[in-house]
């Protein structure tokens, strides 16, 4: 498989990962590969060995998604693809609306893939005004 190849891969499975975090979770389906690895921060309410597969994966992101009014993530910086290591990655910024406050909240995700399949995924995420006075001025579109 050519480098041009590998590198489109690597955006298009980080566009459709991205879209099915914005409320298509059913593209788990298709993006994910048979055998998942998950990686989250700790403490996590979810664990990990229960997010394994394609199935596990889409029950993961409506489980998620169900927490909050509003969750919508973009990202305007990357990401970046290493088609030699068949890795993605790069930073977001999500418009969080739960419990009827809203907030912005920033992370970086990490996602494996071979074979033209998602089969890992790390991520970090914290709230942005958890990160001081230099964060304020971020703001979304």
């Amino acid at each position: 498989m050519s480098e041009r190849h590998l590198y489109e891969t690597g955006l298009h499975l980080w566009e459709e990962w991205t879209r099915m975090w914005n409320g298509a979770p059913e593209l788990a389906l298709d993006l994910v590969a048979e055998r998942f690895f998950l990686h989250l921060t700790l403490p996590d309410s979810v664990p990990a060995e229960s997010v394994v597969d394609p199935p596990s994966v889409e029950r993961w992101v409506r489980a998620h998604r169900a927490k909050y009014e509003r969750l919508h993530f973009q990202y305007d910086c990357g990401p970046f693809v290493d088609v030699r290591a068949g890795v993605v990655a790069g930073p977001w910024i999500a418009d969080v609306v739960q419990d009827g406050a809203a907030r912005a909240t920033c992370g970086m995700d990490t996602i494996v893939f071979r074979d033209g399949k998602i089969t890992e995924y790390w991520t970090l995420a914290k709230p942005v005004d958890a990160f001081g006075r230099w964060a304020s001025s971020w703001s979304l579109r």
